[in-house]
C-alpha cells in the first residue's frame, strides 16, 4: 500500500499536463489541495481499518466488501456527527449485515471497525 505522501505525489504528477484545458488548469491548485487534505485525513483511518481486518481471518473477496463499508462509514463521518452519526452508522451496519451483502456473521467485525477506527459504539 502506498503511503499518503506517495499517493499525493502521484495525484499531483497526474494533474500536470499541457493537454489540460486552461479552465481545469486554474482549478488544479484547489483540486490538489483538496486531495491532499482528504488523503492526510483518510490514510491513517485506512491503516487502522486494515489493522482491524488483520485480526480476523476471512476470505480475500470479502475484504473488498469491508473496504466498501469503510468507505461509506468514512463518508458518513464527513457529512454528519454526534448522535446522527451513530444512528446513520447503525443503519449502515444493518445494511452490510444483510445476507445480500456480508451476512449476519460480519456484525462483530463491522462494529469493531466502527469502534476502533471511528470511536463509534454500535449496539
Amino acid at each position: 500500500m502506498r503511503t499518503a505522501q506517495q499517493r499525493i505525489a502521484k495525484y499531483n504528477a497526474r494533474m500536470q499536463s499541457s493537454l489540460i484545458d486552461p479552465t481545469l488548469s486554474a482549478m488544479q491548485a484547489l483540486q490538489a489541495a483538496n486531495f491532499t487534505a482528504y488523503e492526510l485525513d483518510f490514510y491513517p483511518k485506512q491503516v487502522a481499518f486494515r489493522a482491524v481486518l488483520a485480526t480476523y481471518s476471512m476470505p480475500t473477496p470479502q475484504i473488498a466488501a469491508y473496504e466498501a463499508f469503510h468507505g461509506e462509514l468514512y463518508h458518513l463521518t464527513r457529512v454528519t456527527d454526534g448522535i446522527l452519526l451513530t444512528a446513520a452508522a447503525t443503519v449502515l451496519v444493518a445494511k452490510w449485515v444483510d445476507a445480500a451483502f456480508l451476512g449476519a456473521g460480519s456484525a462483530a467485525v463491522l462494529k469493531d471497525i466502527a469502534n476502533t477506527v471511528y470511536g463509534l459504539i454500535i449496539v
